[in-house]
């Protein structure tokens, strides 16, 4: 017992350093980028959060969800009325969120227990399309269509006086790296420790599981409920990005969360964050490519998703492990 104590420890200390060297390799890349692309650094990072959770539900334990911008309008709409309304800062707003998405995963897993494969797949669609719209249907609440105007606020004094001038994309640079750091680090310790183990025995076989001492039923309620609180850290700073409304999380936002899980690697934590990249800075680059050499608007606007696909397609008939999978099959060859 002393010795498998001695062992978690070593584990949680060496997921601490990985995390932490990931925070200090992410800031040092933003302090090279202008204040535009420090912003959509800061949504790569919360986009690769959101993808967390598809790396854990999916790509660990084998559960298919067409949802996770739902569960990510959970924590936008909660942590926007704790902001607005009970004024509570954004450190206390989106950990209170993140309880409230994993309550929502909590009556997600229940139904899920019951149910996989295309079920499970078509009832989280049909979440993706609901939750949205009930910002429409109780708008006394919600706000409807304009939704909540929120943001990251400004920098503290202290921080202007330590490391100079911080401007808002840098503040919301720092704000993203902290959560996504806690992030990484939880995702870490899930999948490297007895948990993990258990979770991807449940989804190699559900039956083999079972008969090692595996509770399918309760299993599956528990990941949800983690997965989901991952998607609602990731939707509360979507949404103080500026806007919390349904048109930020259609369902296009639950699509371009898979395609970037498939993209990076569904089964792998850098995957997610190397899917997370491509999705948020590959307009940018099809732009920078077009501009020069004066491609049409009416085509130059349609690439990054003619683009996008195409890239899905290869990577699903060519290196279904995706582009995380392939580096590591490399690797070891």
């Amino acid at each position: 017992m002393v010795l498998w104590v001695a062992s978690r420890s070593d584990v949680f200390k060496k997921n601490m350093i990985r995390a932490l060297f990931f925070a200090l390799g992410i800031l040092l890349i933003g302090s090279f980028l202008d204040p535009y692309n420090q912003s959509q650094l800061s949504v790569a990072l919360i986009i690769f959060i959101a993808v967390l959770s598809i790396t854990l539900l999916t790509g660990a334990s084998g559960q298919i969800s067409l949802g996770q911008g739902a569960l990510m309008a959970v924590g936008g709409y909660a942590s926007a009325l704790l902001i607005l309304n009970v004024n509570l800062n954004l450190w206390l707003a989106i950990p209170l969120a993140l309880l409230v998405s994993a309550l929502a995963g909590l009556l997600l897993g229940v139904t899920a227990a019951r149910l996989s494969g295309p079920y499970l797949a078509g009832t989280t669609l049909v979440i993706a399309l609901a939750i949205p719209s009930l910002a429409n249907r109780f708008e006394s609440v919600f706000a409807g269509e304009i939704g909540f105007s929120v943001d990251f606020g400004n920098p503290p004094h202290w921080l202007d006086n330590l490391i100079g001038e911080v401007g808002i994309e840098k503040w919301q640079l720092i704000v993203t790296i902290i959560f996504a750091t806690i992030a990484l680090f939880f995702a870490l310790n899930i999948l490297n420790t007895r948990t993990g183990r258990s979770w991807r025995a449940l989804r190699d076989h559900d039956l083999a599981a079972s008969l090692q001492g595996v509770n399918v039923g309760r299993s599956r309620i528990f990941i949800f409920m983690v997965t989901s609180a991952f998607a609602g850290m990731a939707g509360a700073l979507y949404g103080l990005r500026g806007i919390v409304s349904p048109s930020v999380y259609a369902v296009s936002l639950s699509l371009s969360l898979l395609t970037a899980a498939i993209l990076g690697g569904i089964r792998n934590i850098s995957g997610a964050m190397i899917g997370s990249v491509i999705i948020v800075f590959l307009p940018d680059w099809i732009e920078a490519v077009t501009s020069r050499f004066s491609v049409p608007t009416r085509i130059s606007d349609y690439l990054p998703a003619l683009i996008t696909g195409l890239l899905l397609v290869a990577t699903v008939v060519l290196s279904p492990g995706g582009l995380s999978g392939s580096i590591h099959h490399k690797k070891h060859k």
